[in-house]
């Protein structure tokens, strides 16, 4: 059995940008200016900028494993890594890695060091229930008169969702990630600053996690699709994926490219601009899919016929004042335009609490099945975590789930989101970020491999060929090797 005998932690960085999507949509910024471009959303530094990562490395003594002797010594990694559009639609803040290495060097290494890997599930279940102790200056809860008996203030779940960081690790000589912390302009007083205990942030828990499921991998020789599938009772993988890719801003180059590879689910798309991705009355939206629904035709061929999925980031909503009637009638249009291909269409609208959204989506998904459209409307928004996505399912309040692996912290949650899905008869995309990394990508192949959702993103990145390619590759060389085996234990 492999022993944790220490734990690394370096900085990283993702495969693409934050993005500061409120400040966008309010207002449409070039692309050479959002890099300096001063944000909207709480815990950005700039519209644009490079994602933080943290890369986590599990240091395991194997020698009384089954290993070979050249693998008694072996490290494993895992990318901590959050998501583009953070601190919208009840995700979590922009995650910086000098904080992360903090979390990490306090919370994760002692948790770890010295512990047995016999079951990942164990250990990544006990790993997304740490919590840590987080500081935060809020304004003081006291009027004329109440000075004595006045409570101490509690953190609403923004407060806590956008505490910061910093202030438990930007003092740690060993944190370093080759960036600086700006002071923040002194508040209006009066204030006061209040401790209080909450979860590691979720990409921290993300990375560890895959590093924990590569040690169980490791332990037991087999893939890390072959360890989830063992440990959750599933079928042994057997079959692919179908992949879903996505295009970023240059839609119509990036879609070329997913036709031209067959993708199964294209082409994601971007809207941040509002006059120029949607237009006016969503009429560029319209003659864009026009445009794909010609070129699937062209490049593709008669045989070739993928599912159309657009995500929308609430433009749709923005556009006509989240008005349900309008929306269905825009709806319409969208899917005449693609006709005779399958039409997904991500956050529609995105509302201000988990509770409206879903009432909202549930609504609109009966709209929809009532009108005997064909469209399907996936969540994101407000779909953050295990409890979010279960929530969504018990009130079928979409026909698809996009599981965003990052906001669900450690696998075992995306894991179980799956499965949720498939029990409630929900489509799954299981799929993440750009902002990932090629690490985190591969994990995402194994736990797709192990609980078959209807599809599985491609990334890293916006370049379409290469998270394409990383995800195809680790499928045929996964499948190969389990297939391998199986066949010399038969």
């Amino acid at each position: 059995m492999s022993e944790i005998v220490g734990v690394l932690a370096v900085p990283a960085t993702g495969a693409y940008y934050y993005t500061d999507l409120a400040a966008l949509q309010d207002t449409p910024v070039p692309l050479a200016e959002q890099y300096t471009a001063e944000p909207t959303t709480p815990g950005f530094r700039r519209i644009r900028e490079v994602a933080d990562a943290v890369s986590v490395g599990l240091i395991l003594n194997v020698s009384a494993s089954t290993a070979p002797h050249p693998d008694a010594f072996r490290i494993v990694w895992g990318d901590c890594v959050s998501v583009a559009y953070a601190g919208i639609g009840g995700r979590e803040p922009v995650f910086r890695a000098a904080d992360g290495l903090s979390t990490i060097r306090r919370q994760i290494a002692p948790f770890l060091e010295g512990r047995k890997i016999s079951s990942f599930r164990d250990l990544a279940v006990r790993i997304d229930s740490l919590t840590e102790t987080v500081e935060m200056v809020v304004p003081e809860q006291r009027a004329r008169g109440e000075h004595e008996q006045a409570p101490s203030p509690e953190p609403s779940r923004r407060d806590l969702l956008t505490a910061p960081f910093r202030l438990l690790g930007a003092s740690a000589p060993h944190a370093q990630s080759g960036q600086t912390e700006e002071a923040s302009p002194a508040e209006t007083p009066p204030a006061e600053t209040v401790t209080t205990e909450r979860l590691l942030h979720p990409a921290v828990r993300y990375g560890v996690s895959q590093a924990l499921l590569k040690a169980a991998a490791v332990t037991k020789g087999r893939t890390m699709a072959e360890v989830i599938a063992d440990e959750w009772d599933l079928a042994q993988p057997a079959d692919p994926v179908p992949i879903h890719a996505q295009a970023g801003a240059d839609r119509r180059k990036n879609a070329d490219k997913m036709i031209i590879r067959r993708v199964e689910s294209l082409p994601h798309g971007l809207v941040e601009d509002l006059p120029t991705q949607l237009g006016e009355d969503g009429d560029a939206l319209i003659r864009y899919l026009r445009w794909l629904r010609t070129r699937l035709e062209e490049l593709g061929g008669l045989h070739y016929n993928p599912t159309i999925h657009l995500d929308v980031h609430g433009a749709v909503g923005r556009m006509v004042d989240a008005n349900l009637g309008r929306i269905l009638g825009y709806l319409y249009r969208l899917e005449s335009s693609v006709q005779p291909s399958t039409l997904r269409l991500e956050s529609p609208l995105i509302m201000d609490s988990r509770t409206a959204q879903i009432e909202t989506m549930r609504t609109l998904r009966e709209y929809l099945q009532f009108r005997k459209m064909k469209l399907q409307i996936v969540a994101d928004e407000w779909a953050n975590t295990l409890d979010d996505i279960q929530a969504f399912v018990a009130a079928q309040a979409a026909d698809m789930i996009h599981i965003k692996m990052p906001d669900l912290g450690s696998v075992h949650n995306s894991i179980e989101a799956v499965l949720a899905c498939r029990e409630g008869n929900i489509g799954a995309l299981l799929g993440g970020s750009c902002t990932e990394t090629d690490l985190s990508a591969r994990v995402t192949v194994h736990v797709a491999l192990a609980t078959q959702p209807d599809v599985v993103m491609a990334k890293p990145g916006m370049g379409v060929d290469e998270g394409i390619t990383i995800l195809q590759n680790e499928m045929a060389r996964t499948l190969a090797a389990i297939k391998a085996r199986n066949v010399q234990l038969s």
